[in-house]
């Protein structure tokens, strides 16, 4: 039986089509009346998940032609279709011959599938821009596979939630038409960035980086405030987190990484106490045995040989000491 607590923790449940039919009604006040070169643009947006649906809200509101490509579109697709007037199709056979963009927002492991069935559908003008995680040797794959028939790529990736921000999610991207095709996100209200000199893949690339660092942050912050909580120490921990503001987060990461060479063994010691309280309170740890053995290997690589005279803040050598160590020693301790 639910609880009381359980009743008043728990979300009101909302109808998501609706909700996201309002989220593009919201958008239409920045991007009303938009248009390239006094035509409508026409996007074909490939996959209509979540990510897919944002955008296909986002463009019905600027005024773009729209066309939806999904072999099993939700209901919440089929609404935002039939309250768009555009067109949904199960695949892209016979629906991308006239249009000017296609967004692929389908799953990273489909996109080299997906291109490779655009060939042979595209006009001549059409750009492709790929929304997907796929990994960065995927992306250069499918770029090459489109330049192959003179059609142009973009990698584009986003960074942050869309659940959160919706077709205003920031974007950045690589590629020759990234600068072109980014301003079209930009109506929407994202912030977009465009790498200079950028090749396809290479914002991929920028978006796992990203991921080690969040997803690592994220396990840490979900294993601590477990933790603090179940000691009833959370605000208390709150408080003491205050440094990183003041700061600044980058500061902060550069910080702990020139200083990590200098106090690696003890910091490793920490870290196996701080496991070791996780374990006698019955939360034990999965993120910081790996934590423990970057500690260790550094620890390691002190006592082989290490980084001599190092500046006080100096990231650059700090970093490439680190490289070298790293290649000098075997993947465990």
């Amino acid at each position: 039986m639910e609880s009381a607590d359980d009743k008043h923790c728990r979300a009101p449940r909302k109808d998501k089509s609706s909700a996201e039919v309002a989220t593009g009604r919201a958008i239409l006040e920045t991007t009303k009346g938009y248009r390239k070169q006094g035509s409508v643009v026409k996007v074909a947006i490939v996959g209509c998940g979540e990510v897919g649906r944002a955008y296909a809200l986002a463009c019905a509101a600027a005024g773009y032609e729209l066309v939806l490509v999904d072999p099993r579109p939700s209901a919440a697709a089929t609404a935002i279709a039939d309250q768009n007037r555009a067109s949904i199709h199960p695949s892209v056979d016979g629906a991308v011959g006239d249009v000017d963009r296609v967004w692929i927002c389908v799953s990273g492991d489909l996109v080299k599938s997906i291109t490779a069935s655009l060939v042979g559908q595209l006009p001549s003008h059409a750009v492709v821009v790929d929304l997907t995680t796929a990994s960065p040797d995927d992306k250069r794959e499918c770029s090459a596979t489109l330049a192959d028939h003179g059609l142009e790529y973009v990698d584009a990736v986003i960074m942050g939630s869309v659940t959160l921000s919706g077709a205003r999610t920031a974007l950045l991207a690589a590629g020759p038409k990234a600068n072109a095709v980014l301003a079209e996100f930009a109506v929407f209200g994202a912030p977009v960035q465009t790498m200079t000199d950028g090749r396809p893949g290479d914002a991929a690339a920028i978006k796992l980086l990203r991921t080690i660092l969040t997803k690592g942050l994220e396990s840490l912050a979900v294993e601590c405030f477990m933790a603090a909580e179940q000691q009833g120490l959370r605000s208390n921990l709150y408080n003491v987190l205050t440094d990183v503001d003041t700061i600044g987060f980058v500061p902060f990461l550069e910080m702990l990484t020139t200083s990590h060479v200098q106090h690696a063994e003890r910091r490793m010691h920490e870290v196996q106490r701080a496991r070791a309280q996780l374990a006698e309170m019955g939360c034990p740890s999965v993120v910081l045995t790996g934590t423990e053995t970057r500690f260790a290997l550094t620890s390691a690589a002190l006592k082989d040989d290490g980084p001599g005279e190092i500046a006080a803040g100096d990231v650059a050598a700090t970093i490439s000491w680190l490289l070298r160590s790293a290649r000098a020693q075997p993947e465990t301790v």
